[in-house]
């Protein structure tokens, strides 16, 4: 049997802030800097690795913005009012040339012909063989997009960390870009431990339950950007370890469910640091979720989440989520928050994460309480669709405070 780490309960002396926490889990996540290159019918969803310079100008020639004729007028006192059609130009040909004196047949997004420098809509011109009459009111510069006037050539037109949609697609194809440089997707490996945990669908014996957390985790997690594995342990320290030593070889984050107290059954930080790991934190002072622990293994990011599923997922919310954002080079998000229809009391010193439903009324956000107390009420966090954080300073909160709040749904706070 391995050796007992020296003073194997020396972290139960040690507790931080949730706030605090939040620093040090932000701390331990650099952007990777890993990238893909894919093609730009697959890019959807995916996050650029570096910005993106426009190759060329939009509109890259000076075009029609209506079909009409084009014509000269500038620096003229006046132009007959009828003209011969000397030329026509459709999108896609080469540009012409204008002959003085005279009207080009021109459609929209036809490159203008040198020469002209308006385009009369042709609503405003009567046509009559090869001549055309034109109305009265004549604007110098009238119904042409400029080239470049929409994006110049040279110009940052998406930036690193920009999610890649419908209208960046767009973009991207009208420069001519057909592969992008997007970040790698981000490797995470959620390790549920417990003797009593057992699959869905499989006999359950008795004492036994079927394992939530690491399904819960990996649909919280898992991403466009984020590729997640689930895998589940017993309570087998060595077992554990072995398991850990392979993960960090390949994961970007490491997420332990359960096993970070210092019960008997509790394997997980010994298991950690036996795997060549560190851990910075390993008690925090919130509820729920005391037991959390982050830290390194290898070099992947190691978070031990608990094992009760509000206290996990909520977990996962506040720390693991913004995490992700860090790793893969996004900005964070910025806070959300929203009016307190309930009031709370908790012991001082400590910060509560509670469910909550949104709702917005008269313009404002509102958060209503969701079900009663208890971390491991998976049907309280199932009614719910955010948090609340209570935090530590206040030992009470009355209906109508204004409180920072993390919704469940990632595309609430996506970019």
């Amino acid at each position: 049997m391995p050796a007992l780490l020296p003073d194997c309960y020396h972290f139960e002396r040690v507790m931080v802030s949730f706030e605090a926490a939040r620093l040090a889990a932000m701390a331990l996540a650099t952007p990777l800097d890993l990238r893909d290159d894919v093609p730009l019918a697959h890019a959807r969803g995916r996050i650029l690795a570096a910005p993106i310079e426009a190759p060329r100008s939009l509109p890259p020639f000076d075009q029609a913005a209506m079909d009409g004729y084009a014509v000269h007028i500038a620096g003229k006192g006046g132009v007959p009012s009828v003209l011969p059609v000397t030329g026509r130009t459709i999108a896609g040909d080469p540009p012409g040339v204008l002959a003085p004196g005279t009207a080009h047949r021109i459609m929209t997004g036809a490159a203008l012909p040198s020469g002209a420098d308006t385009v009369v809509m042709q609503e405003h011109v009567t046509r009559r063989g090869d001549l055309v009459q034109l109305g009265l009111d004549l604007k110098p510069g009238a119904h042409i997009r400029r080239a470049g006037e929409d994006v110049t050539q040279g110009s940052v037109v998406l930036d690193r960390g920009r999610i890649i949609g419908w209208k960046e697609i767009a973009l991207l194809g009208a420069l001519g870009i057909d592969t992008v440089a997007v970040v790698r997707p981000l490797r995470i490996t959620v390790l549920t431990t417990g003797s009593e945990l057992h699959a869905a669908g499989t006999p359950l014996p008795p004492g036994a339950i079927y394992d939530s957390n690491g399904p819960m985790l990996a649909a919280l997690l898992a991403g466009p950007n984020i590729d997640v594995v689930s895998l589940t342990f017993s309570d087998d320290p060595a077992a554990i370890t072995r398991a850990l030593q392979e993960i960090k070889e390949t994961a970007d984050i490491v997420i332990t469910s359960a096993g970070m107290s210092v019960g008997e059954g509790d394997h997980v930080r010994d298991a950690v640091l036996r795997a060549g790991g560190e851990l910075d934190v390993v008690k925090v002072a919130m509820k729920p979720g005391k037991p959390l622990a982050f830290g390194k293994l290898g070099n992947a990011c190691f978070v031990g989440l608990p094992g009760n599923p509000q206290a996990a997922a909520f977990a996962a919310l506040a720390f693991v989520r913004p995490m992700t954002r860090v790793l893969l080079g996004q900005a964070p998000v910025d806070r959300m928050t929203a009016e307190m229809t309930f009031t709370f009391t908790h012991k001082p010193d400590r910060t509560d994460l509670l469910p909550v439903r949104l709702s917005v009324e008269r313009g404002r956000l509102i958060a209503h309480r969701c079900g009663p107390d208890g971390s491991h009420r998976i049907m309280t966090m199932a009614c719910a669709d955010a948090i609340v954080i209570v935090p530590n300073a206040q030992t009470a909160v009355e209906a109508g405070a204004v409180l920072e709040v993390l919704p469940f749904d990632q595309s609430h706070s996506d970019a």
